[in-house]
């Protein structure tokens, strides 16, 4: 009797913990690799100076805020920034990437990048924080924000 008793006890236990796995709720579609990808494909396409590519990453309402600047930035900005700078070279690391719902996600990370504008030479270290939503069923940068690491 214990037995059978022990093994209803089992079963029990092993169909409650199936339903609360089945109750979790569905985790957002974008995990931290896809949208870590989205993020190195947008700084290769300004690299490569790929307008169509970047401007389809870009959400259309898509704002910006550099250190330095003194107003905001848009999509046309963002997307026509590839002729005033060169980016030569780049490298993206310590990604966070913090969900903000299911269809929104704060991306952080630092950028250490070289380049030329106007002839000129320059180098950077900053922290950006970019806000990702799900726009037409794609994830687009909607909004990025560039702090300069002294």
């Amino acid at each position: 009797m214990k037995a059978a008793l022990i093994a209803i006890a089992v079963t029990l236990s092993l169909s409650c913990f199936a339903g609360a796995q089945e109750k979790q709720p569905a985790k957002s579609s974008a995990g931290p690799s896809q949208l870590e990808a989205r993020e190195r494909k947008l700084w290769e396409a300004f690299q490569k100076k790929d307008k169509a590519t970047l401007s389809g990453l870009l959400d259309d309402s898509f704002r910006q805020f550099e250190e330095g600047q003194g107003t905001f930035g848009d999509k046309k900005a963002e997307v026509n920034g590839p002729d005033e700078f060169d980016l030569i070279t780049y490298t993206l690391s310590d990604f966070t990437i913090k969900p903000l719902g299911p269809n929104a996600a704060l991306v952080t990370y630092i950028a250490q990048y070289e380049g030329k504008s106007g002839g000129e030479s320059s180098k950077a270290k900053s922290v950006f924080a970019e806000v990702w939503v799900r726009s037409g069923g794609e994830w687009k940068d909607s909004y990025m924000q560039e702090t300069y690491v002294k």
